[in-house]
């Protein structure tokens, strides 16, 4: 009974241990800059042409087509999506697109899947610019993020992440007597 029970839990440590470093798929925004977090350009708004890449990331897979919605903040006036040659796709980023890769996709590292271009409506990080969310979300019809698999047609289903304009982080000055007391019981 004790080797069942030895067995049993180390199936079970295995398996937990194999969901712990499972990475979640997702679609993330990328700005022209490689980063997820942009500032505001110093030009006046509407005078300043930008782009940002959408990317799939852990989709580890051939990938046929995608499927997400991008809802853009007043900071950016969206002009139009941009596809590969060849791939077609339905709707628009800020509506639900879904595209399709006649040629699969390689998303078994991080995978652009399409680029926007926009203008920029800001020229400043000051109030109401700060940490304006662009947001990646479920396509409006089937309520979800997901992917195709290529050859089986195997759905996937990912996450939609958060890219911000203008973020702030909060710094709060501490000498070092004071940081080392804040670990000191």
């Amino acid at each position: 009974m004790k080797k069942i029970l030895v067995v049993v839990f180390a199936v079970v440590v295995m398996l937990g241990a194999a969901q712990v470093n499972a990475q979640v798929p997702h679609v993330a925004v990328f700005f022209s800059n490689g980063s997820n977090a942009a500032n505001c350009p110093a030009e006046p708004p509407g005078t300043v042409l930008d782009s940002i890449s959408v990317v799939a990331v852990n989709f580890d897979m051939w990938m046929n087509g995608i499927e997400y919605q991008i809802s853009y903040p007043p900071q950016m006036l969206w002009l139009g999506d941009f596809i590969g040659d060849g791939n077609l796709k339905i709707g628009s980023s800020p509506t639900g697109i879904g595209i399709t890769f006649p040629i699969p996709l390689n998303a078994f590292g991080p995978a652009v899947v399409q680029t926007a271009n926009f203008f920029w409506m800001c020229d400043s990080c000051d109030l109401p610019n700060q940490n304006q969310p662009v947001v990646v979300g479920p396509y409006p019809s089937s309520g979800v993020v997901r992917a195709v698999r290529w050859p089986d047609l195997v759905v996937v289903e990912g996450v939609g992440l958060t890219s911000l304009i203008c973020p702030t982080v909060p710094v709060q000055e501490k000498t070092w007597g004071g940081i080392k007391a804040l670990y000191n019981d």
